[in-house]
């Protein structure tokens, strides 16, 4: 995956009193990075571009909104360049779409239960404040702990009425936008039929409408009534209301929706939405410059991600009962033997193509040896990609995956030996009754120590490496050169073990290099945790 470009780098200090660390996100809005105050503050900013006009009314209207199940905007700064800047809350955690497309078949009930009432939460806050987002969609939806909270802002706005238009007047992303946005029409039925979608995602993991370009999705939207059969029975009548195309036969409030659902579930609660505040009086809303939106949105690159970071504290009223989930849920059977089959199908092939170019520019190297080279990187990739799919384990302590390595090694080694043993001799002039005979063959004390030299040099040099990060399927990057340098530096260390005398050295080191490289194109990889869009 290519690395985003980021206007300023670690280190650089463009608004003053922060102090950058990395870039962390970009999208058609701007660039997110994460930094620090002087103070030592850990907090996200955010460089407009583009839209700048758009995207500081949506924040304008949240600047000064406190929820607990929204991302907190601490301010708004102008650098010397003139350039705009957000400044806001850092979180840690993945988005709801992250979780999502782990469980294809959807989410456990409670865990539904649990974070659409906080989604309803931060929405129905929103509402009160005379604030539609306009964008709600599992990207813009972020699980700390087991804590959901609603970012993104920069298409927010005032509730409004119709303004009239057509199709291409919406803005948001197609899977989520209600028909009547087609007539400008901004009131709190577009969030309600918004929650009806991601619901709707949570409970099947798939969205009720999908089309190869953006206007076929909103045609669908417009035109198409949603397909609840893939729903459970308890969820039609429910979903079925909130998905209504006339936005008056839906559920009047999200609060009615919230409630909906609960009565499903088959228990009272407290009211979902608590007292909240009155609007903040518009003398201390920032006043910001304004000019018309743009008609569409550009959507945000699948890697984007929005920082978020403080701990979030309950209210204690009262002893609640635990959170369903705080990470992520397990993913199931099927997908991990997909991906394991589809790992081990492109394993040669990768291999393969490392070994081929000594095929063609180094015709004195035997076709026996790159055979031998081959087939030892194959089986060791094989091995790195099976182990890697084992249930995780203490990062602190590595001891028992490097047992587990060491045990691989001494297999590869094993195997290694037996490739170099085609030959061995049924009977020897120098026979001597120390021998050990082994399936006929003799088996002579020059032959065993070639064969022990052998175990251990791929024994500790595959349990010394950390194979585990080379097939994490959240790695930053699919293929990394510095897992090749670590190998090829343990290999040529162990080199005093390798049979010099019955093996060139390029078998040893040149196969834990492959299988590094193998290992790492062949592992299922989805990058790293998605933690929000700029």
């Amino acid at each position: 995956m290519a690395a985003m470009k980021f206007t300023y780098r670690s280190g650089q200090r463009p608004l003053d009193g922060y102090s950058l660390k990395r870039g962390v996100g970009q999208g058609a809005f701007g660039e997110v990075y994460f930094a620090v105050s002087d103070a030592g503050k850990e907090v996200a900013l955010k460089l407009l571009r583009g839209h700048t006009d758009a995207e500081l009314r949506g924040v304008s209207h949240c600047l000064n909104l406190k929820h607990p199940n929204l991302v907190h905007l601490y301010d708004l700064r102008t650098d010397a360049r003139g350039d705009q800047w957000v400044v806001m809350e850092y979180v840690f955690g993945e988005s709801l779409a992250g979780v999502i497309n782990k469980h294809p078949t959807g989410l456990p009930r409670d865990v539904i239960r649990e974070w659409f009432a906080a989604l309803a939460r931060g929405v129905g806050y929103l509402h009160n404040q005379g604030v539609v987002h306009r964008d709600l969609k599992p990207a813009n939806i972020f699980i700390e702990h087991g804590h959901l909270k609603i970012g993104d802002y920069g298409l927010s706005r005032r509730i409004s009425g119709s303004e009239g238009g057509d199709l291409s007047r919406g803005v948001g992303t197609p899977h989520y936008m209600a028909p009547e946005i087609k007539n400008g029409n901004y009131t709190a039925s577009i969030d309600v039929y918004a929650c009806g979608i991601i619901l709707y995602e949570m409970v099947s993991g798939v969205r009720p409408f999908d089309g190869e370009t953006p206007l076929e999705v909103l045609m669908k939207h417009y035109i198409d009534a949603p397909d609840l059969t893939k729903l459970p029975a308890a969820y039609r009548g429910v979903i079925g209301k909130a998905l209504e195309k006339d936005p008056t036969k839906r559920y009047a409030t999200v609060n009615e929706l919230a409630k909906a659902v609960e009565e499903m579930f088959g228990s009272r609660r407290e009211p979902v939405f608590p007292p909240v505040p009155p609007p903040l009086p518009p003398s201390l809303t920032p006043s910001l410059p304004r000019s018309k939106e743009p008609s569409t949105m550009v959507d945000l690159p699948p890697g984007a991600v929005l920082p978020v970071g403080i701990p979030i504290v309950r209210p204690a009223a009262k002893p609640a009962a635990p959170l369903p989930v705080s990470g992520p849920l397990p993913v199931a059977v099927r997908d991990r033997l997909t991906e394991l089959a589809g790992a081990f199908v492109l394993t040669p092939l990768v291999t393969a193509a490392c070994t081929a170019p000594w095929a063609v520019f180094q015709s004195s190297v035997q076709w026996t040896l790159l055979a031998r080279v081959f087939l030892l990187s194959t089986v060791l990739a094989w091995a790195v990609v099976l182990i890697g799919r084992l249930p995780k384990r203490s990062e602190s302590n590595p001891w028992g995956r490097r047992a587990i390595q060491f045990v691989v090694g001494v297999c590869v080694g094993a195997l290694a030996f037996w490739l170099d043993g085609w030959a061995l001799p049924t009977s020897a002039a120098n026979e001597s009754s120390r021998d050990l005979v082994l399936f006929k063959h003799r088996i002579t004390e020059g032959t065993l120590s070639t064969g022990m030299r052998y175990l251990f040099y791929f024994g500790l040099t595959v349990a010394l490496c950390r194979w585990w990060r080379v097939t994490d399927p959240k790695r930053r990057e699919r293929v990394r050169f510095f897992p090749l340098f670590a190998v090829g530096f343990w290999g040529a260390v162990f080199l005093f073990l390798w049979p010099t005398e019955s093996a060139p050295l390029m078998l040893g080191v040149s196969v834990l290099v492959i299988a590094s490289v193998a290992s790492q194109v062949a592992s299922p990889w989805t990058g790293p945790p998605l933690k929000g869009r700029a």
